[in-house]
């Protein structure tokens, strides 16, 4: 075997294997602890930047439950400021009911099927939506000061 040979296997080898590391880590790892993420747009974190135009409506949070429990990362740790109005989009794998301990907002959520939440967070504090069934924390909903 040439050395011009060894040299384009190798060069072959090193970019198949960090294109196959690469697709692994965005497409294929959500459900770990620590996943990446390109953009926040879908972690749900609800929080607008620090001085941002107070005017501005968060984003719409994802909460994710599988099999009755979040993913493996944890429950999304969401922030919003009083009177900010709360939309969440909670997907399931399975049936299941949810509650939000404070507000007294409970949904039946179908398999597969988003379902949006929403309300004005009018209450100072840290609400968790749990479970129903299992009273297991899928997100925590922290509701601080109100805007200026």
């Amino acid at each position: 075997m040439r050395w011009r040979d060894r040299v384009i296997g190798i060069v072959l080898g090193v970019i198949l294997g960090v294109g196959i590391v690469a697709g692994f880590v965005f497409l294929y790892s959500e459900d770990t602890v620590d996943a990446p993420s390109i953009s926040t747009g879908d972690r749900g974190s609800g929080r607008r930047s620090e001085g941002g135009n107070s005017g501005s409506v968060p984003p719409v949070a994802t909460v994710r439950v599988i099999d009755g429990v979040p993913p493996a990362s944890g429950p999304a740790e969401l922030h919003y400021r009083r009177d900010d109005l709360v939309r969440l989009r909670v997907v399931s794998n399975g049936v299941v009911g949810v509650e939000l301990i404070g507000y007294g907002i409970e949904r039946t959520i179908p398999a597969g099927e988003p379902t949006l939440i929403k309300f004005k967070a009018s209450k100072k504090g840290s609400f968790p939506l749990v479970v129903a069934a299992s009273r297991i924390d899928v997100a925590r909903i922290t509701v601080g000061a109100p805007s200026v």
